[in-house]
């Protein structure tokens, strides 16, 4: 069982933390699971039912731990937009409305970026806006503002996708090399094998 598998390397990793294969230092961490009652409580008040792999993986293994790029966010603060000023929580009970990459192209190509344009607040607040990720889990901080999401309500339920509105790159979903969707014990399993080597 996959996540057997998952928690066997986790434990590894915690007893031997220098085994980590990382460019840059990162604290080996897990945090405690949490209760089936408390997520069927979060399930229930926004009208979800999480993807099983994460389900499980939150109330066996670890709500938040270490793992691809700043590692795997709580549940609890996964339905918050850390990005914004305000951290809005994102409306979990609305679909993601996209099932194909999305981006505000037009409006992107028009600025002359080279010499110093920048969209407007409005337009900026517009396309950073909660609206865009409703239904989304935003599990993971890659970096500078970059996030990856999982989808827990819509077409794409289940699956793992790339935000990267902060640089203007829109909203795109994860695929292997097959170039099928990646769900999330999919792509944090990837991210093990290639970090720990037992």
């Amino acid at each position: 069982m996959q996540i057997d598998y998952i928690k066997k390397k986790m434990l590894f990793l915690l007893a031997h933390p220098n085994t980590l294969k990382s460019i840059v230092p990162k604290e080996v961490f897990i945090n405690p699971t949490i209760s089936e009652d408390k997520v069927s409580e979060i399930e229930k008040k926004n009208n979800i039912i999480l993807p099983k792999d994460y389900r499980e993986f939150i109330t066996k293994i670890g709500n938040g731990c270490i793992g691809p790029r700043q590692g795997l966010l709580s549940l609890q603060e996964s339905m918050f937009d850390f990005k914004l000023r305000d951290n809005p929580a994102i409306n979990l009970s609305k679909p993601f409305p996209y099932n194909e990459k999305w981006n505000e192209d037009e409006w992107i190509d028009a600025i002359d970026w080279d010499r110093g344009e920048r969209p407007d607040d409005e337009v900026l607040e517009k396309y950073m806006s909660t609206n865009h990720i409703t239904g989304c889990l935003q599990i993971c901080h890659i970096g500078h503002g970059a996030t990856y999401l999982l989808v827990v309500n819509g077409e794409e339920y289940g699956n793992m996708w790339l935000d990267g509105r902060i640089d203007y790159g829109g909203l795109k979903p994860l695929l292997n090399e097959k170039g099928e969707r990646v769900s999330f014990i999919s792509w944090f399993t990837e991210w093990l094998d290639e970090s720990v080597v037992m």
